[in-house]
């Protein structure tokens, strides 16, 4: 919160005076709605124990647990204040360029100074400091937050009724030249919820205390202390003080518009209340452009052939709407003639804004024109470059837009039967994926199919290739960009589910070229490579016009600006498509340069997204920017989740559990050492060389969690060292007394590698083991050999290489040896058991050190994976923003294990 009120500059500079000197602070000065309903919320949920102010005097008399009864117990207020000072305070001065007062000839350079430097000290005799605290007392009396800033003046504006009863909803009137009304009220600043009239505050200072319940030894004078500060930046309220009991201003129409559009966002940002009437901040009740959109067929039909829905060109209309009922020109002509800035329109207040009438009349003289799809689309978001000169409250589609934009996804989407030539039958929640592609696809769109992982969006794909090819139809060849680990399942799925397919794979050392390459492209109907390959064959590749382009693992091209992604979007295609289970992995720009890949355009530029969408929700949590964003996206992201009975109603099971493993004593002695050494390098490093230090401290700690040996980087023994090691050969043990199977994932290949050897040694067990460096054929070797019935009972993989794309379904264990930053990255790794195919129940064990810092990030995981669905820290980034003491407080041994 310190932080917003630094960015927004709700901040005011203080000074305070103490015994031993006087300081100059930054304060946070709450403004706004928002502001006050936050702090309030804050208030009602800190618990007495957080308020607690324990002097030493207190703890020297405290002879036992009623000793602390004398401690003395702060207001939630109170503590909110001074901690939100503190925090603002110290924001600024980081923010700021210190200036150096040496040599200040008076007090105020001094105190400007002071402002900027760490310790803030002003050095002044008392009566000068005195001098200069009453003057910045007064110029932010009533904006402070601190005490005695506890009420303040609220003005509050009343529109004029009806001048007669008769006037009907039909009618457009000006209002009349006065009859508006301004009324004085005193509020509580942390509650604007408690008002006092000021016909009451003359009337009973002792009921204006009531029910403010606050300290107020003299509310009349505050009411009219606060009226005279007003009239600084308001000077019509000069009238009101001339009446020695002023309860309100009368203002005719021109002045309540010059109040509304020049002085209450400027009181208001003063510190004073300010309630505006409802219509005042509503669109729907200032005068706005709707816009009506209708797909051109003969255009749609050209461009499902050769383009990309989102830039087909569709009809549009425009109307001038007030509160969605649409205003003739007519009507528009008679509110030109009142020339009033505050009109009642059918029974509604309406404010006409500078230009309004003019660019309205506009606006029907435009002979109706054509938008591309992502302009018309975009119209209402902010995204779109189109200005019809009003607001656009509100947008309508007809024809295929109706059917994308103006329902429900579940409500247009039809299944698809599973097509002749499919070897195979496809689910009914797979039907309904193919129906969707095959429709998207007939109307020129792109989109990212999201299921979870073991649902199958391999065979979707697939069984549309199939479904494309009946009647002996030749649409071109598909290209599948795909990770590495995954290359040889495409091949393997097409040859089970698609026989009829032609399957090329472009990979290796000895891949075609030129000429053989182009051929080999066009005369076969299923082309697969790897990210890799397309980003080094680019030139080449971007020649050649492929049908269809799926990218699977498509969080693979988050990064937009990655040499990867650049080539991916310059490829030649028809049709496009993104798989993923992971929509939004980390971030939402991870969304934004998807959809740029399936629907170039859709979701406007980078930066646009980014200030329209992006900040607002990551930052905010803006809900009506989730909506708009869900609303633009929905129909082109097909998301189910493997969970959902309606969706599949035979997977078993999946039983989560964190395993909780003792440090041993050299472990314990290694953590504390490296955490003292690492922590003063990251407090001693500069800002561009903090972000790795913290990395490094990072993975030591877990380096010496998972085992000494790791850290040390030695040949020295593995045994009884390490207390997760131990804990992962009774967990092997006990899993091969059962005859059963498990998968074993550590973010490190080194420890891989001692993980392998360890258990081969103890257990007597081959270990597989799969890795970056694992060529392909000897990954597809080793999940088939994984797979067959007497394959061996586990499968060590890094989580990086084998985290996606693989089935391993013989496996009903999954072992994470150590925790990664991001939840979905480890939900990920446990579907490449919990998936289609997997009949046994799915335990899943979590290794965690007790005490450390991998108990910290779990905790930290576990709020994070409710908001996977929209945003995530990215990476390890939030640990690299961490303070030194919250970096401390998360890294250092509890008392307990040191």
């Amino acid at each position: 919160m310190a932080d917003e009120f630094v960015r927004g500059g709700r901040v005011v500079p203080q000074l305070e005076q103490h015994e031993d000197g006087a300081v100059a602070v930054w304060r946070a000065l709450p403004s706004t709605a928002e502001d006050f309903s936050r702090l309030r919320t804050l208030r009602e949920a800190m618990p007495p124990l957080a308020r607690g102010l324990v002097t030493e005097d207190v703890i020297e008399s405290a002879e036992d647990v009623g000793g602390w009864a004398d401690a003395t117990i702060q207001s939630a207020r109170e503590v909110l204040v001074s901690t939100l000072d503190a925090c603002v305070d110290a924001t600024v001065r980081k923010r700021l360029t210190t200036v150096d007062s040496t040599g200040a000839d008076d007090v105020y350079e001094q105190w400007l100074a002071a402002l900027t430097q760490p310790d803030g000290t002003v050095d002044a005799d008392p009566s000068t400091l005195d001098t200069l605290k009453h003057q910045l007392d007064e110029w932010t009396r009533g904006a402070d937050t601190g005490s005695g800033g506890n009420v303040r003046l609220c003005l509050r504006l009343w529109a004029p009724e009806p001048e007669t009863a008769e006037s009907t909803t039909d009618e457009i009137e000006a209002a009349s030249a006065d009859g508006w009304e301004l009324e004085f009220l005193l509020q509580a600043t942390d509650d604007p919820s408690l008002l006092v009239e000021a016909s009451t505050v003359w009337e009973s200072a002792d009921a204006t205390q009531e029910v403010l319940e606050r300290h107020l030894d003299q509310p009349q004078e505050t009411l009219l202390e606060e009226l005279g500060r007003a009239t600084a930046l308001y000077p019509e309220l000069e009238t009101a003080l001339d009446d020695s009991t002023p309860t309100e201003l009368e203002l005719t129409t021109e002045q309540a518009d010059t109040f509304l559009r020049e002085h209450a966002e400027v009181l208001q940002q003063a510190g004073f209340g300010v309630i505006l009437p409802a219509w005042w901040n509503e669109p729907e009740r200032r005068l706005g452009a709707r816009l009506t959109a209708d797909d051109d067929s003969s255009t749609s039909t050209e461009s499902s052939v050769g383009g990309i829905g989102v830039e087909q060109l569709c009809d549009v209309r425009w109307d001038v709407v007030l509160g969605g009922d649409r205003l003739s020109e007519d009507e528009l002509e008679e509110l030109a003639a009142l020339k009033m800035p505050l009109v009642r329109v059918r029974g509604q207040w309406v404010s006409l804004r500078e230009g309004d009438i003019e660019n309205a009349l506009e606006l029907y003289d435009q002979t109706d024109g054509q938008l591309t799809v992502a302009e018309a689309v975009q119209a209402e978001t902010g995204l779109s470059d189109t200005d019809p000169g009003l607001p656009v409250v509100n947008q309508q589609f007809e024809g295929t837009l109706e059917t994308l934009f103006g329902t429900d996804l579940e409500q247009w989407i039809e299944a698809a039967e599973t097509p002749d030539g499919f070897d195979g039958q496809l689910r009914p929640y797979q039907q309904r994926g193919l129906g969707w592609i095959s429709y998207l696809e007939s109307h020129g769109f792109g989109g990212c199919l999201a299921d979870d992982m073991g649902l199958g969006k391999t065979i979707q794909i697939l069984a549309r290739l199939v479904a494309e090819r009946v009647d002996d139809q030749e649409p071109g060849p598909t290209l599948v960009v795909a990770p590495l680990s995954v290359v040889g399942n495409w091949k393997h799925e097409a040859h089970e589910f698609a026989p009829a397919l032609d399957v090329y794979v472009h990979h290796g050392t000895d891949r075609q070229t030129g000429d053989q390459l182009r051929d080999a492209i066009h005369t076969h109907d299923l082309i697969v490579t790897t990210y890799g390959v397309v980003r080094n064959d680019i030139n080449e590749l971007q020649e050649i016009q492929f049908h269809r382009t799926v990218l699977d693992e498509a969080q693979k091209i988050k990064n937009t600006d990655a040499k990867r992604t650049q080539a991916i979007r310059a490829l030649s295609t028809r049709h496009r498509f993104a798989l993923t289970g992971t929509p939004v992995q980390n971030r939402l720009s991870e969304l934004w340069s998807i959809m740029e890949f399936c629907n170039p355009g859709l979701l406007g530029s980078q930066t646009g997204f980014r200030e329209t969408f992006a900040r607002p929700i990551e930052r905010y949590g803006d809900d009506e920017q989730i909506d708009q964003l869900r609303q633009l996206v929905q129909p082109f992201i097909l998301r189910r989740s493997k969970t959902d009975d309606t969706v599949i109603d035979d997977l078993p099971d999946k039983i989560e559990r964190k395993e909780y493993c003792n440090l041993t004593e050299e472990q314990a002695s290694l953590y504390k050492a490296a955490t003292d050494q690492l922590l003063g390098e990251v407090e001693e490093a500069s800002e561009m060389e903090r972000r790795g230090k913290v990395l490094q401290l990072i993975n030591a700690l877990k380096a010496i969690c998972n085992h000494p040996r790791q850290y040390h980087e030695d040949g020295s023994d593995l045994v009884g060292r390490s207390g997760k090691l131990s804990r992962l050969e009774d967990l092997a043990t006990e899993i091969l007394a059962s005859g059963e199977r498990a998968l074993i994932f550590t973010q490190y290949t080194s420890m891989a590698e001692l993980i392998q050897q360890y258990l081969q040694t103890e257990v007597g067990e081959r270990i597989l083991y799969l890795h970056g460096g694992t060529p392909q054929q000897q990954r597809d070797e080793m999940v088939e050999q994984f797979q067959s019935p007497d394959g061996p009972a586990f499968f060590l993989l890094s989580l990086r290489a084998g985290g996606t794309g693989l089935t391993l379904t013989a496996a009903n264990h999954v072992i994470h040896y150590d925790r990664w930053w991001n939840p979905a990255v480890e939900d990920q790794a446990t579907d490449r058991t919990y998936r289609i195919g997997q009949t046994d129940d799915v335990q899943v064990h979590k290794l965690i050190c007790e005490g450390t810092v991998e108990e910290a990030i779990d905790q930290t995981i576990e709020q994070k994976r409710q908001l996977a669905e929209q945003v995530l820290a990215e990476g390890d980034e939030w640990l690299t923003e961490l303070s030194d003491e919250e970096l401390r407080d998360l890294v250092t041994l509890s008392e307990a294990i040191a």
